[in-house]
């Protein structure tokens, strides 16, 4: 979710901003406004007897910086008014914010963000549909510079989840608190190389059977690796462990993170994966593991135009036998996304779009199979 509202912030900065330096120097705001119209094949992705619809999105926000020498302080928001043309019970408001504070002294660099998300597109790839939930992301970290090459860090995240729905929220409303310890080797000018240790504590609302703790150690890149490739990927080892003993544990690899390669000045190509432990509403299963990756390549066609393509999937798999359309069996999931979409700028402050995106989901359970596609058409005003 964290890494959504931080592309939602830099997809809506606009080439042009709102100078207000000359009451507050330093300050800059970029108010936005977009208006979409999308057809939805599949709006529960339920595997037979689909509904489908018209839904109108309308988008307003704003971005907003202020920097003051070395440091700045960032904030983003945005709300999403859906409206169904037919299914008109499911309207509602999406509410995302981001705000962000970075002080950068001579060694030490300090940065505090929060992440707000109020949203009814399911999370992950397990629930389908429409799901009210809400979901805040509070990160504190710091880093201290011993020499040029290298440096020392803290990190700290507090996640809390919470659903509407009660007999989702009952088993999966929780607190996620992860403190870890870094050390980052600058290999590059701008690129490093990382080793982090964290532990985590996972406690659940209602469910506390489910509470586990996690010690995490991962490796990683970040920053721009050469003029033309630059990444923030990780990969370690978990482990997961119940802290009441009559939950499955979870051992295994992990990873995530972008990387972003740019053979030519039009053309950028994006790698997004992941690999862990999501919480599970699917019998008595505790948790499954995903393992999912993403390419998306965009060509600037035209000075004003942008073709952007994306294919992605990947699989989930569940630690506990379970009973469901009639047999019994460990439940598998394999899903694939793939979509196109075009934009043209028609001025730096008026961009025009359509796009494709068809998701679908197979399992070895037949009643969790889906397939839906969308077909968006967006206008955005930004200032």
């Amino acid at each position: 979710v964290s890494g959504c509202l931080l592309t939602m912030a830099v997809s809506c900065t606009p080439a042009m901003a709102l100078d207000l330096g000359q009451w507050i120097p330093g300050l800059k705001l970029s108010p936005f406004l977009s208006e979409r119209v999308e057809y939805d094949s599949n709006v529960f992705q339920t595997p037979s007897h689909t509904k489908d619809d018209i839904i109108f999105k309308t988008i307003p926000g704003f971005v907003a910086d202020y920097t003051f020498g070395p440091h700045s302080v960032s904030a983003g928001y945005r709300a999403e008014i859906l409206r169904y043309l037919d299914l008109t019970n499911q309207d509602t408001v999406h509410h995302i914010g981001v705000a962000q504070l970075r002080l950068d002294f001579p060694r030490t660099l300090l940065t505090l963000r929060d992440d707000f998300t109020r949203t009814s597109d399911p999370p992950g790839t397990e629930l389908t549909g429409r799901i009210l939930s809400t979901t805040n992301v509070l990160k504190p970290e710091g880093e201290y510079r011993i020499t040029s090459s290298f440096s020392t860090g803290l990190n700290y995240s507090w996640t809390r989840v919470r659903f509407d729905d009660r007999p989702i929220g009952d088993l999966i409303d929780r607190d996620e608190h992860l403190i870890g310890a870094s050390v980052f080797w600058k290999f590059m000018p701008r690129g490093d190389v990382f080793f982090n240790y964290s532990y985590g504590i996972s406690s659940f609302t209602e469910a506390d059977d489910r509470d586990f703790t996690s010690h995490n150690i991962t490796i990683g890149l970040r920053g721009d690796i050469t003029s033309k490739l630059s990444s923030v990927f990780r990969i370690g080892y978990t482990r997961e462990d119940p802290v009441h003993g009559n939950q499955t544990s979870y051992n295994g690899l992990i990873f995530g993170g972008d990387t972003t390669y740019r053979p030519t000045d039009r053309l950028t190509f994006t790698l997004s994966t992941q690999r862990g432990r999501q919480e599970s509403v699917f019998g008595t299963n505790a948790f499954y593991v995903t393992s999912n990756a993403t390419l998306s390549a965009l060509y600037q066609i035209l000075p004003k135009v942008t073709l952007t393509a994306r294919l992605g999937g990947g699989i989930n798999d569940y630690s506990t036998k379970q009973t469901a359309d009639g047999k019994t069996d460990f439940r598998h999931d394999s899903f694939i996304l793939a979509g196109a979409q075009a934009d043209y700028d028609i001025q730096p402050w008026l961009r025009v779009g359509l796009e494709y995106l068809r998701t679908s989901r197979d399992s070895n359970f037949p009643s969790f199979r889906f397939v839906d596609d969308r077909i968006t058409a967006r206008g955005t005003l930004q200032f």
